[in-house]
């Protein structure tokens, strides 16, 4: 056991960034990104994940000084796959209030595009782009992980939007008279599994077009 947990191989990677007001506040965006190894990858050294926290840099200093930040690194590994295993990296970042003077915060998503994006260099997307059904469930899935206190079952479709050409939908969820979401599946050009998910105050008033 002790040898092959000492490979530190994975063969899955998960990305998680989350961005609330504060460290201590629920987040407002998350942000995901599912991966799987080269095969080079795989049969080289133990897993590292400061290349990929060097990705975000860019991110943490959107606002002109370093965002205050936690960084949590898990990997499960099993005896029955000689060792092998899947590792998560989560960052939360505290942006901050918004703008006392009604001015829209920052938009984080383009810079996280651009950091999914620089990750893929090692590692690759897992799934080519979704159909319908699978969209669907991909937003229901990334809303679940994103925010564990909401049950998924409760969850209904209200709008939709498939942006063929560039391969990526926009989701809209809600559990009634309680939270709102909108899932953007194809965050970063041609990468299908980067995912945004926003928690839409009920008082937003949301610009979409269901199909």
């Amino acid at each position: 056991m002790i040898s092959a947990l000492g490979k530190g191989r994975v063969d899955a990677l998960r990305i998680v960034v989350a961005c609330a007001r504060s460290l201590d506040d629920v987040p407002h965006d998350v942000y995901l990104l599912e991966l799987v190894p080269t095969t080079e990858a795989v049969a080289g050294s133990r897993f590292d994940e400061l290349p990929y926290l060097e990705c975000l840099e860019p991110v943490l200093g959107s606002s002109g000084g370093m965002l205050p930040w936690v960084v949590e690194v898990s990997r499960t590994h099993r005896g029955d796959r000689d060792g092998m295993g899947r590792a998560q990296l989560s960052v939360l970042l505290a942006v901050g209030d918004p703008p006392a003077d009604g001015a829209p915060a920052p938009d984080l998503g383009p810079l996280m595009a651009e950091a999914f994006s620089r990750m893929v260099g090692r590692f690759a997307p897992d799934a080519p782009a979704p159909d319908r059904a699978e969209a669907l469930g991909a937003a229901m899935a990334a809303v679940a992980h994103a925010y564990p206190d909401v049950d998924a079952r409760a969850l209904s479709l209200t709008d939709e939007e498939h942006h063929a050409e560039e391969g990526c939908w926009t989701v809209g969820l809600a559990v009634v008279g309680v939270t709102r979401f909108r899932v953007q599946l194809g965050l970063a050009p041609g990468l299908s599994a980067s995912t945004h998910v926003h928690r839409v105050p009920l008082g937003e008033v949301v610009d979409s077009v269901g199909v």
